[in-house]
């Protein structure tokens, strides 16, 4: 019989989900992806009422494909193909393809949507109660799907954008909020 690697969702807290407490480091991480996405805007929207955080950017998107291989994929790295530039020539910033985790510690649900030029959105929701469920049953990555995302929620926000990642942050847990007023 053949041995193979499994792996439990719980390694997500032992890379990163845990880890990051910073509400800078969070948006330095989706920066990075932006701008590894070959972005030129990125806009940050704040609803203190909704304790929302929205971040938009108009890089070059995802493909359903995508989406599964590259932003959910674990330690992606599109450096394991040779590639050190993105198609503008921007050196990449992001290297093991853990920081992603870091959008995962600041908000009680995550909702990530992206399309690429001339497609339609593609994306879901990550609830990290869900997710701490899923970690406590010890579930493995294919037994955890995200939740569709709702498109009215997005709709202010996807009306100008042809292409690029949108990622909205709900209910911002009390240290992110509180450190948000500084900026």
């Amino acid at each position: 019989m053949p041995f193979t690697f499994e792996i439990s969702l719980s390694v997500l807290n032992h890379l990163g989900r845990n880890l990051y407490r910073s509400f800078a480091t969070v948006l330095g991480e989706a920066i990075s992806n932006a701008w590894d996405a070959d972005a030129v805007n990125v806009k940050i929207y704040i609803d203190r009422i909704s304790n929302d955080l929205i971040i938009k950017d108009d890089g070059i998107g995802m493909t359903e494909d995508d989406f599964q291989e590259k932003f959910l994929k674990i330690g992606y790295s599109k450096r394991k193909g040779g590639e050190s530039t993105s198609e503008k020539g921007r050196s990449f910033i992001g290297r093991k393809g853990i920081g992603k985790l870091a959008l995962l510690s600041c908000a009680d649900r995550i909702a990530v949507i992206s399309k690429v030029n001339g497609g339609d959105y593609v994306g879901g929701v990550i609830d990290n109660s869900d997710l701490d469920q899923a970690i406590t049953e010890d579930l493995t990555p294919q037994e955890y799907q995200l939740e569709n995302y709702e498109k009215k929620i997005f709709s202010q926000y996807t009306s100008d954008h042809e292409h690029g990642t949108i990622i909205r942050f709900e209910n911002i847990k009390d240290g992110i909020k509180n450190t948000e007023k500084r900026f």
